[in-house]
């Protein structure tokens, strides 16, 4: 029977917990991997019990795994597992670059079914799996080829209503994508917003490099995505880097990656980010966090194309569309001397300006209604529906963190209502909700209104601090403790 990923020797320290212990204190067994592959391993222990699910813990190249995995057959102190792997390809693609690297072919002979095969075969005429392994979309094209068995791998012992569930997970993922970004444009009316719209469109087909400028949570990085899929680059990787979230000390390695013993723990070489993304996009996220040295080494990969592993003196050429997002104001950074005068000019061919959701008037309530009814599909409450009240109440709020927080408030707000009606208890609003005063309301009535409406707002964007919001409002701080008693805040 033929193989569907190819496997190679090791001897990888491993160590493994109960799936559902993963806790501080967890009982652990440890172990050496002897053999793995793509969608499994094999390892050695003397001291694990049986067990159906496990996590499997090991490290490769400097980088933590921590895979899911069914137990398929233990005996003579060996366990066979297949790796369940959760989301995205981050993980499966650094564990192929280990085995790629590991990887010893016999020439004229499949490595999936040891049938022989003519020199040069795109594909095995047998197994009919891709063998061009130095082709840079080797991964995709192998888990194209082999996603029906890897799925009919998983279901084989399930019950008819588990593979009916399969079946209707499947379709729901398919019109969730086919969503994803078809309905982008069309969430929100603002000017800002229409023209952002309208700047993706027709930066998407060029190969200009893109700026993306806003505060956090404004969907940059949704933007950037409906860049890339409409992009002449779609169906190539997309990859992303966090500029903020890697330590200065490890950014490089990340970026332009290294050569076995360029440093400490280098025990192989490995490929940076930029390589990784050859053929696609590179979407660097917070740029304006990069440090003065990093931003010279990149400015020079913008000019030239090329990389330059840590260790090595061969430049690399690499095709990549570049997309940076930040939400700093670069031009003070530059003046300022922080942010490189000529990377800032590099990047900022073409800029998208996101506005934060407080000033996308009528938009915060689309953006509600739209949200509700994605996350409600996704989650069996399609009949949930926002009250008046709480429509009122996300128009008055400020959302410092923007659209991300709204869906959270949403998302949270679906599984915590008891009602059809979402309230702004349920958005965590309560505060944020004034009720809705008519004609015939006095003056005194209007008034109340309005203050408590002002000193509501004013403390949400001091940030809860009422020494500034007393100073803001113009009162004194015993003043302020006087209103919040009077008007219950």
């Amino acid at each position: 029977m033929s193989r569907i990923d190819a496997r190679i020797k090791c001897n990888i320290k491993c160590s493994c917990t109960p799936y559902n212990n993963e806790t501080d204190g967890a009982e652990q067994y440890s172990g050496v991997i002897l053999n793995i592959s793509l969608g499994g391993a094999l390892f050695q222990s003397n001291t694990l019990h049986e067990m159906d699910l496990m996590t499997l813990h090991f490290s490769i190249n400097g980088s933590d795994f921590n895979i899911p995995s069914r137990v398929l057959r233990m005996e003579d102190k060996r366990t066979a597992v297949r790796f369940l792997h959760q989301k995205g390809l981050e993980t499966i693609s650094q564990l192929w670059e280990f085995i790629f690297d590991n990887l010893k072919l016999q020439p004229g002979i499949c490595p999936y079914c040891d049938s022989e095969i003519k020199n040069k075969a795109e594909q095995c005429p047998n197994c009919g799996l891709f063998l061009n392994f130095d082709s840079k979309n080797y991964l995709i094209e192998h888990i194209n080829r082999t996603a029906y068995q890897r799925i009919a791998q998983r279901i084989q012992d399930f019950k008819a209503d588990q593979k009916w569930s399969i079946v209707n997970i499947l379709d729901n993922e398919f019109l969730k994508d086919k969503a994803r970004y078809d309905d982008f444009e069309f969430v929100g009316t603002c000017p800002e917003m229409l023209q952002a719209f309208s700047l993706i469109r027709k930066i998407a087909p060029t190969e200009i490099p893109v700026l993306i400028l806003g505060e956090s949570g404004t969907g940059k990085e949704l933007t950037t995505r409906a860049i890339h899929e409409r992009s002449l680059r779609k169906g190539r990787p997309l990859v992303t880097i966090n500029c903020a979230s890697i330590p200065d000390t490890l950014l490089e390695a990340e970026l332009f990656g290294y050569e076995r013993g360029s440093f400490t723990g280098a025990y192989n070489a490995r490929k940076g980010k930029i390589e990784k993304a050859d053929g696609g996009t590179l979407f660097l996220d917070e740029i304006g966090e990069l440090q003065w040295p990093l931003q010279a080494k990149l400015l020079r990969f913008l000019e030239d194309k090329t990389v330059e592993r840590i260790g090595s003196r061969k430049p690399r050429k690499v095709d990549v569309r570049v997309i940076a997002a930040t939400n700093r104001k670069l031009e003070e950074e530059v003046q300022s001397g922080i942010f490189r005068q000529d990377l800032y000019y590099r990047l900022n061919t073409f800029t998208i300006e996101l506005p934060p959701l407080r000033e996308r008037g009528q938009d915060k309530v689309i953006l509600a209604k739209y949200f509700l009814k994605t996350l409600a599909k996704e989650n069996g409450a399609t009949k949930k529906k926002m009250s008046k009240e709480s429509l009122e109440a996300i128009i008055h709020y400020e959302w410092p963190g923007n659209i991300r927080e709204m869906i959270n408030k949403i998302r949270r707000a679906i599984v915590v209502s008891e009602d059809m009606e979402i309230t702004p208890k349920d958005l965590s609003l309560t505060a944020h909700f004034t009720p809705f005063i008519d004609e015939k309301a006095t003056l005194k009535e209007v008034k109340t209104r309005i203050e408590k409406e002002k000193i509501l707002s004013v403390i949400s964007t001091c940030g809860g601090n009422l020494s500034k919001t007393a100073k803001t409002l113009g009162v004194s701080r015993t003043t302020l403790y006087n209103l919040k008693r009077k008007y219950d805040i």
